[in-house]
């Protein structure tokens, strides 16, 4: 049992319902629950918020699960969303920037939606504003940090893949240290049913060639924001890509890889957007 398990009274009160609802609803098999060895009922966070996005109900009392309430899915709540995340991460405020996201993810859309439309488009806002003057490194890097807690508070929150759910591994390779994308990447492959692990950021290929052959993933992300060395990242790609299994497939993804450079190496998909990972991920 994890330390995010709550009582029917918790969610009862988070929900504005009665006890006996809550423990009715897990009686049936509505809201997954654990017994302890008290006969007392535990709700995992990750089934209470399946639960509520597959209810289409609301957190009316937010405190008491530490959840916000639900949100919209409308391009202007979409759009508006991502100027108040761009905001909330500018000025450091990260119980706001945890609040947007939670929102949205509550309000059922999709990991995909969420990382391309809202948190890519907030950053992409922060860097315009910092070769425009009007926001410092240290805000853009102190953003990171608060995305990255928010991200894995978020994948907590998710349901747990089955034993049986395809497995699959990412990274971002040697010379670049940009981790957000592919802490996504893992949250948006779980949203889609798949058992996702990013193994971190700045990794040898030639390690990461050791993951492939020990852990044989059905898919392989790379996410490449940074090449500091390109032939250097070339061979090893092809070297990597050489070894792999047949069956695996490897994708990649990221802003350093332009067209050109993308004609030299080898890979199985290339995306553009998480949608597209997750488009992918589904065929």
């Amino acid at each position: 049992m994890s330390k995010e398990s709550l009582t029917p009274k918790q969610v009862a009160r988070a929900l504005d319902v009665s006890e006996s609802s809550v423990k009715r609803w897990c009686d049936r098999g509505a809201i997954p629950a654990l017994t302890t060895p008290g006969g007392h009922r535990r709700i995992e966070m990750s089934d209470l918020v399946r639960f509520l996005r597959t209810s289409g109900r609301s957190v009316v009392d937010p405190s008491a699960i530490g959840l916000p309430v639900t949100a919209g899915q409308s391009p202007q709540v979409i759009q508006r969303a991502a100027d108040n995340l761009c905001q909330a991460l500018l000025a450091g405020e990260e119980a706001a920037a945890r609040q947007i996201v939670f929102d949205l993810y509550l309000g059922k859309l999709s990991m995909a939606t969420i990382c391309d439309q809202v948190i890519a488009t907030a950053f992409h806002t922060i860097g315009e504003r910092w070769h425009c003057g009007e926001a410092e490194v240290y805000q853009e890097r102190r953003g990171c940090e608060i995305c990255f807690r928010v991200l894995h508070e978020l994948r907590r929150a998710q349901p747990e893949p089955t034993a049986e759910a395809p497995l699959a591994l990412g990274a971002t390779p040697s010379g670049d240290p940009y981790g957000l994308s592919t802490t996504m990447a893992e949250l948006v492959l779980r949203d889609a049913g798949w058992r996702a692990v990013s193994l971190g950021s700045n990794l040898p290929l030639v390690s990461l060639r050791v993951a492939l052959t020990r852990h044989h993933p059905r898919l392989f992300w790379l996410s490449v924001s940074h090449i500091a060395d390109e032939q250097a990242f070339l061979d090893d790609l092809e070297a990597f890509y050489a070894a792999k299994p047949a069956d695996v497939a490897v994708v990649v993804g990221g802003q350093a890889l332009t067209p050109e450079l993308r004609q030299r190496m080898s890979y199985s998909a290339h995306c553009d957007t998480m949608r597209h990972l997750a488009e992918f991920a589904g065929t």
